[in-house]
C-alpha cells in the first residue's frame, strides 16, 4: 500500500489517497472506497531527487508520493525506465560533458551567431520603425535626463554649422542635431536610431574659447569631428545593431520583443551609455576621418578633443570620486591613447 496526495485537475485541493497495485489494475482508496484504474491508463512524470514522484491519471488528475522507498515501488511496478538523459545525468563525467558542451554552444552563439543574426534583422527593419524608436527614445530621455539647452543661439548655430560640415552627402537616413543641457550626463554627445544626434552643452563648453565668447575656429572644428564620429555610428546603423542583439538577450531572458514600450525603455536606458563593438568603433571612427579629410579638416583636431574629454575625465574623477558627472563619453569609447595616435597618424 503506498501513501499519496491526490490533486483534482479541477481544483488545487489536496486529498490523500492509497494506491493498492496489484496485477493489472491500481486500486485508488478514497474514504475506505475503492476507485479501480488500469495499470496501462497510468504514466510516471521523470522523476527529480528531492522531489515527490508524480503519477498522472488518465483523466488530467495525478497524485504526488513522497516516501523514497514507496517512489521505487511504483517505479518497479510501472516498469520504469530512465530516459538516456536521465542515465547520463547520473554519471558525472558525462554530466560534465553535457555542461561544457552547453556552454560552449552559448559562447558560440553569443560572440557569432547572435551577432550575424542580429545585423540582419536590424538591416531588414523598416526606416520608419528605426525613426519611430528614436522619436520615442528621444522623448524618455527629454522627459527624464536631458534638459532644454542653457547656451545662447549663438553657440547652437555653430554646433549646427559645424555638423552641417561633416554632413553626408547622401547619407542612409535625414540626420538631426539637438543640443541639450545635461548636468548628470556632463561631457557627451551620442547617437540616437533614427538619425537623431545629441550633444550636450558640457560638450559645447568644454571646446569654446571661453564663457563669452562661442567657439573658436579649432574648437569647432574639433566639434565637427566629435559629431563626424556620431555621424559614423549613424551610416553604420550601429544604434540599430547593438539594440536587436540586447533585445535578443532580453528574449533569451524571457522578455517579449513585441511589446514596443519595452524596447523603448531597452533603448533609453543603454542609449546614453551605450558600448559598441571595437569593430563598429573602428567603423565610425574610420567614417570621421574620411569626412574631416573631405571637408578640408585634420583628423588631429578629434584627437585635440578626446585629450581635453580625458584630462576633464581624470580630474572630475580625481576631486569627486561619488560624482554622476564623470565623463560619460570616455568611459562608454575605446582607450583614449590608441585612438589620438589613430587619428594624429591619419593627419600626416
Amino acid at each position: 500500500m503506498i501513501k499519496a496526495n491526490y490533486f483534482d485537475h479541477r481544483q488545487s485541493l489536496m486529498q490523500s489517497i492509497c494506491l493498492d497495485l496489484q496485477q493489472d489494475i491500481v486500486n485508488v482508496i478514497f474514504d475506505g472506497k475503492h476507485y479501480p484504474v488500469k495499470k496501462n491508463k497510468l504514466q510516471v512524470a521523470e522523476p527529480f531527487e528531492h522531489a515527490p514522484c508524480i503519477l498522472n491519471f488518465a483523466d488530467g488528475s495525478h497524485c504526488e508520493i513522497h516516501d523514497k522507498a514507496d517512489q521505487q515501488t511504483l517505479l518497479d511496478y510501472l516498469d520504469y525506465q530512465p530516459s538516456r538523459v536521465q542515465r547520463w545525468q547520473r554519471q558525472w563525467k558525462w554530466a560534465l560533458v553535457a555542461i561544457i558542451a552547453m556552454a560552449a554552444m552559448l559562447l558560440a552563439a553569443r560572440e557569432w551567431g547572435m551577432p550575424w543574426l542580429a545585423d540582419n534583422i536590424a538591416a531588414r527593419l523598416p526606416g520608419r520603425y528605426e525613426q519611430a524608436l528614436g522619436a520615442e527614445v528621444m522623448k524618455l530621455l527629454d522627459n527624464s535626463v536631458l534638459n532644454r539647452s542653457r547656451l545662447s543661439d549663438q553657440r547652437i548655430a555653430q554646433a549646427k554649422a559645424a555638423i552641417e560640415r561633416v554632413m553626408p552627402e547622401h547619407g542612409r537616413i535625414p540626420i538631426r542635431l539637438e543640443v541639450r543641457d545635461a548636468p548628470e550626463i556632463g561631457v557627451n554627445a551620442f547617437a540616437l536610431p533614427g538619425g537623431t544626434i545629441v550633444v550636450t552643452d558640457a560638450m559645447i563648453r568644454m571646446l569654446s574659447t571661453n564663457k563669452d565668447k562661442g567657439l573658436s575656429a579649432e574648437g569647432a572644428e574639433e566639434l565637427a569631428g566629435v559629431l563626424a564620429h556620431e555621424i559614423g555610428h549613424v551610416e553604420g546603423n550601429h544604434g540599430m545593431r547593438r539594440l536587436v542583439r540586447d533585445a535578443m538577450v532580453a528574449v533569451i531572458a524571457g522578455s517579449l520583443f513585441s511589446d514596443f514600450s519595452s524596447v523603448v525603455s531597452l533603448a533609453s536606458a543603454g542609449v546614453v551609455n551605450m558600448e559598441f563593438s571595437r569593430e563598429m568603433e573602428t567603423e565610425a571612427d574610420d567614417y570621421a576621418i574620411q569626412r574631416m579629410q573631405q571637408a578640408g579638416m585634420s583628423p588631429a583636431r578629434l584627437a585635440d578633443a578626446l585629450e581635453q574629454m580625458e584630462k576633464l575625465h581624470k580630474r572630475e574623477a580625481e576631486h569627486d570620486s561619488s560624482t554622476k558627472r564623470i565623463t560619460k563619453y570616455m568611459s562608454s569609447h575605446p582607450a583614449t591613447e590608441d585612438r589620438v595616435a589613430r587619428f594624429r597618424a591619419a593627419a600626416k
